[in-house]
């Protein structure tokens, strides 16, 4: 009876969001599963999940308030003067006046939105011969987005229930929180014996389920290949996290992984229409940039490590994403801002001001003093969903390299170059894919939707920022401009992934607010959990409420030293990428 309610439950799920069914398989949100076919419809279900690999248009609403992650991680901002108020409690970690993390819960999301993998189990675990065969490669498969989703949790939130919170129909509603750094090992090993396993399993399946797998995995069409790779991926991830408290552990993992990783950016199309330039409703994430462009104005945390020499791009000299990702000013240049209120008023005083709404292209272009992050690159188009990308694969293998955790077969300066040329592949891609401003014409229509430049000159500039790594001795230092080039390349893309690797790494350095003569440098360390959890799961809460709070470090950081400059990141004229 258990199983028969668990799976009329699975139906109800899966028929919330299907319409008329045109043709068997060929839509995977539309389609209705046989009683034999449930895992694969599960599965599918599971990757259409928002706050996963599909982004959310209310995630990114309520974190673009001014006072979210990107903010406080100096990702994105306002052009922030004295006359928004309410910055002076920008330091308040104590009260809640300043960091916020309203209207959103990555917490309980996770567990409402990964149901589906204790159901598939089941399914699975009543099955047997052919039919298991082609069903078991949808739990682990939905377990590896699983573990990836924990290990995520554990990076904002720290402890979290894990280890008994995931057994199908024998799993208990309220568990225990698990010890992060255990939960960090407990996933790594269950990734790399998935991807051990995967071959195998791959196999064993039948022609038709080979078939059906390609269609309802809407992520990488049933390429088991690609899914190992990206298991690998995740590993080298969260080991390189896991390396400063346990190095032995993690150089095992790392040197286990590299035998397999992608050879391709892994993304997805979505399995639904974005429709960016009309922005009718809720569910893309693109409506909560739109809706939030105000705070879409890039610091010059990363400004100033793109553009060189002179305000204008210098296609020669300055970074060559930097047309794609930044929108130029009224003054046809790049200029960031910074996070000295006070420094900046003036300039806001005396006309230099910004407009608040992305519904005008060429009215942002002519009143935008300020670079805020392209329009037509991530506003006004139907960015695919991304897995995982070369350049941060390159990223990571630059720390390994540096920190010599583990052999990686080049220097790390080799892999920072590598990061650059596959960050800018990547990036003129994502712009291709838009035809916001299409129709314009004239020097504003070449700044937005710019001819790539030749591969001549992004490997010109890879060698630069390659040197000026290689320059530095100190591998802090040298973690200075591994985390630039990740801010660079990640961004608005993936802003919780950058706020847990500043947390982690102290680095890039960020800029103190000054507002109203108050310098301050605020340091949340990690989210505070619901408050539901009191509640709802007393006694387990109970046991890590000292945690609960938004200044202890998460595990892998194993002190709290500052992740704050002392001064300000400043425009340099020099002809040579300057990263101090």
């Amino acid at each position: 009876m258990k199983r028969i309610m668990l799976l009329m439950i699975s139906l109800i799920v899966l028929s919330s969001c299907q319409d008329t069914l045109e043709e068997e398989f060929k839509n995977p949100q539309q389609y209705v599963p046989e009683s034999d076919q449930l895992a694969s419809g599960m599965f599918t279900n599971a990757l259409l999940q928002y706050k996963f690999y599909i982004k959310d248009y209310g995630e990114y609403w309520w974190q673009l308030g001014g006072n979210g992650i990107p903010s406080y991680a100096q990702i994105s901002s306002r052009y922030i003067t004295p006359r928004y108020s309410w910055f002076i409690d920008y330091d308040d970690l104590q009260n809640g006046n300043g960091f916020d993390q309203s209207g959103f819960n990555w917490f309980n999301d996770y567990y409402l939105r990964m149901r589906n993998w204790g159901l598939i189990q089941d399914v699975v675990d009543g099955q047997s011969g052919q039919q298991y065969d082609d069903s078991v490669v949808y739990f682990k498969l939905i377990s590896i987005v699983k573990d990836w989703g924990a290990l995520r949790n554990v990076d904002l939130y720290n402890s979290i229930p894990y280890l008994n919170a995931f057994k199908g129909s024998q799993g208990e509603f309220f568990t225990t929180y698990d010890d992060p750094e255990e939960i960090y090992k407990a996933v790594l090993d269950d990734l790399k014996s998935i991807a051990d396993e995967l071959p195998g399993i791959a196999s064993k399946m039948s022609s038709e389920g080979k078939a059906i797998l390609a269609t309802q995995d809407i992520a990488l069409e049933g390429d088991i290949d690609k899914w190992v790779q990206y298991a690998n991926a995740l590993r080298l991830r969260f080991a390189v996290k896991l390396a400063g408290v346990d190095a032995q552990f993690a150089a095992s993992h790392i040197s286990d992984a590299l035998t397999n990783l992608p050879t391709e950016d892994l993304s997805f199309n979505l399995p639904h229409i974005d429709a960016a330039s009309s922005l009718p409703g809720g569910g893309t994430w693109q409506r909560g940039l739109y809706e939030r462009s105000y705070v879409l104005h890039i610091p010059n945390v990363i400004m100033n490590r793109m553009n060189f020499h002179n305000q204008e791009y210098e296609e020669t000299i300055d970074d060559p994403r930097l047309p794609v990702i930044a929108l130029p000013t009224k003054y046809n240049d790049y200029r960031g801002v910074s996070m000295d209120a006070d420094g900046q008023d003036q300039g806001y005083v005396d006309g230099d001001r910004y407009y608040t709404a992305a519904d005008n292209l060429m009215e942002s272009s002519l009143n935008n003093s300020k670079s805020q992050y392209s329009h037509v690159t991530l506003i006004h188009n139907n960015i695919p969903a991304d897995m995982f990308t070369l350049a941060e694969i390159d990223l990571l293998l630059a720390e390994v390299a540096a920190k010599q955790i583990a052999p990686t077969g080049k220097a790390a300066g080799d892999h920072i170059k590598d990061a650059v040329m596959h960050s800018t592949d990547y990036w003129y891609y994502l712009n291709s894919l838009s035809n916001y401003g299409a129709d314009l014409t004239g020097p504003w229509a070449s700044l937005v939707r710019p001819t790539k430049p030749s591969s001549t000159i992004i490997t010109s500039y890879a060698d630069k920022v390659k040197n000026a790594f290689n320059a530095e001795g100190a591998v802090d230092d040298q973690m200075e401009i591994i985390m630039q080039q990740k801010y660079i390349h990640l961004n608005l893309l993936r802003p919780n992934e950058l706020w847990s690797e500043l947390r982690r790494t102290r680095h890039p350095k960020l800029e103190p607010m000054t507002f109203q003569g108050k310098v301050m440098k605020p340091q949340p360390e990690r989210l505070m959990y619901p408050s539901s959890e009191l509640s709802n799961n007393t006694d387990a809460f109970l046991e890590v409420i000292d945690q609960n709070n938004w200044t202890t470090p998460v595990f892998w950081r194993t002190d709290a030293s500052s992740y704050y400059r002392d001064d300000y990141v400043t425009f340099k004229t020099s002809l040579l990428p300057d990263f101090n």
